[in-house]
């Protein structure tokens, strides 16, 4: 028969241990921690040898050492029950939000929120000032918030339920430039989130029209799981624009290698130091490290042409040729932008 004890009471007798590390308790420590406010005394020298003895029933790894002639309890391993939540998980998930925030869609925040909420009743208290200091310590810049038009449980939550249960949803949205939402009935695929755009898309297959349907999650107002099973007609097509899709334009066609030579000692150091997210990306380092030349591939024109854009004049486009040849019309429409003087000036 297990040792009787509160749940609350094992429950911090584990958050203590756990927050003591290697230092560990002694008993007179567990004594002290496991008094609430509102006890008159400490609790009993039994109440703290049960919890010790419920907490090795229940699997937790508890080692025994004589530290000058006291006995020190430290734990090496929770019980199999335990649900807490590490602090490096704890800190990666705040991470995860403060950049999402910044860099794409509002909608991941909001529910990687809701997860910390869930998580607080098992935080400790050495988590809450390691969160405490990362939010003071941590800025995040260079992104643009992506509010979203629908709330999470009309957009996300309907969304991973119909990739969970391979059924097909109804998509209420508004496309840039229109003013009234259409419908679409579709097969979710996978959710992308793309850092060069700024913004969380849905992934999806039109089983009539057979094609594939990038979605912004922005511009959705509202997602219905319909009862039809969902079929992806096209498994090969829809992996092949979520692979080598940048800055939220996607094709089907076969992709082609873009070349590009970028020089300037700040560019080449920076992009030596973080090389871009780009698909199949190699960066070569030329000339002694004073120019780099990078190749990565993509299928649609758009996305490559607006990532090198970025570099003006510190990066030269190689290949390939019909892609340079539409980089250079752009650059010749943009010089003509700029070659009359500002309007309202002589």
């Amino acid at each position: 028969m297990p040792i009787p004890v509160e749940l609350e009471r094992l429950r911090k007798a584990l958050t203590l241990l756990r927050e003591a590390r290697e230092g560990g308790l002694t008993k007179e420590e567990l004594r002290r921690g496991l008094t609430e406010d509102r006890d008159l005394e400490l609790v009993s020298a039994k109440t703290v040898e049960r919890c010790i003895g419920r907490l090795d029933e229940d699997g937790a790894g508890i080692r025994r050492e004589t530290r000058d002639g006291r006995r020190v309890f430290v734990l090496e391993e929770a019980p199999p029950w335990d649900d807490h939540v590490s602090a490096q998980a704890r800190l990666a998930l705040r991470l995860a939000s403060n950049a999402l925030a910044q860099s794409g869609s509002l909608l991941w925040e909001e529910q990687l929120a809701l997860i910390e909420q869930v998580l607080d009743r098992t935080m400790t208290s050495r988590d809450k000032r390691l969160l405490a200091q990362l939010g003071r310590a941590v800025h995040v810049s260079g992104g643009a918030e992506d509010s979203v038009e629908g709330p999470a449980s009309e957009v996300l939550e309907p969304i991973l339920t119909a990739l969970m249960d391979e059924r097909q949803i109804r998509v209420t949205y508004l496309a840039a430039g229109q003013r009234i939402p259409k419908v679409h009935e579709v097969v979710p695929y996978a959710l992308t989130h793309d850092l060069f755009s700024g913004g969380a898309y849905l992934l999806s297959w039109s089983q009539t029209r057979r094609i594939v349907i990038p979605l912004r999650l922005n511009r959705v107002t509202r997602v219905d799981v319909i009862g039809r099973r969902g079929v992806v007609g096209d498994l090969e097509k829809l992996e092949k624009a979520r692979k080598y899709a940048i800055g939220g334009w996607v094709s089907t066609a076969a992709p082609f290698e873009v070349v590009i030579r970028v020089r300037g000692s700040n560019w080449v150091q920076a992009l030596r130091d973080a090389p871009p997210a780009l698909p199949d990306c190699l960066c070569t380092p030329e000339r002694g490290g004073q120019t780099l030349l990078i190749r990565f591939k993509a299928n649609a024109k758009q996305g490559a042409l607006r990532w090198v854009l970025q570099f003006g004049e510190h990066a030269e486009l190689l290949a390939p040729d019909f892609l340079r040849e539409e980089l250079r019309v752009k650059l010749e429409a943009t010089m003509e932008t700029y070659a009359t003087a500002r309007p309202g000036r002589s």
